[in-house]
């Protein structure tokens, strides 16, 4: 059995908060027993997981709009007797 391993590169960024922010974020890292950095790190996971979900949801919308069907009468020159008649 073959186990494959991706390693990750990390890169270091600066970020520019509002002091109170950073305070609160401390406590509440404190509080859940983790680290702002892993906080910042999963928020983006999510934000650009819930982007990329909607995209493709949006993608499949479109294959299916653009499989059809397709009608050959325009629906504006349907009378409203047509319509609703019953059959």
């Amino acid at each position: 059995m073959e186990t494959t391993t991706t390693t990750t590169t990390t890169r270091n960024i600066t970020l520019s908060l509002p002091s109170p922010l950073i305070r609160q974020a401390k406590v509440y890292a404190a509080e859940h027993d983790t680290t702002i950095n892993t906080l910042v790190r999963e928020l983006l996971q999510e934000a650009l997981s819930r982007d990329d979900r909607a995209r493709s949801a949006a993608d499949r919308l479109l294959a299916i709009a653009h499989g059809g069907p397709y009608f050959t009468i325009d629906p504006g020159s349907i009378s409203r007797e047509e319509l609703h008649e019953r059959r």
